[in-house]
């Protein structure tokens, strides 16, 4: 197997990382279901699309995660890392609340 280009990242680093991944995949999930009920609810595609929106992002943190923790980027991707799971959770925050407002 080869060596991780730029070093391994600590026990608590990873738990950090796999906390950070799990609750992006269940708000971003939790904010997929919503898009499709009130997309069949009330007839209108942009829910469904929005939907799709934070699944999408949220897959690109997924891959961004398996990739740092590999040791494939650089440690200073970690800021950006959580940069953008700040983001997405923001996003589907604010689309729950569009959703039930």
């Amino acid at each position: 197997m080869d060596e991780p280009l730029f070093g391994g990242i600590s026990r608590r680093e990873m738990i950090i990382e796999r906390f950070a991944n799990a609750f992006i995949i269940s708000i971003a999930s939790a904010t997929q279901l919503t898009a499709l009920v009130q997309c069949v609810r009330t007839g209108q595609f942009l829910h469904a699309l929005l939907g799709v929106c934070t699944a999408l992002f949220a897959a690109v943190e997924v891959r961004l995660v398996n990739w740092y923790r590999r040791g494939d980027l650089e440690p200073s991707f970690k800021y950006i890392i959580f940069a953008l799971g700040f983001a997405i959770a923001l996003l589907c925050i604010v689309a729950n609340l569009y959703f039930f407002l």
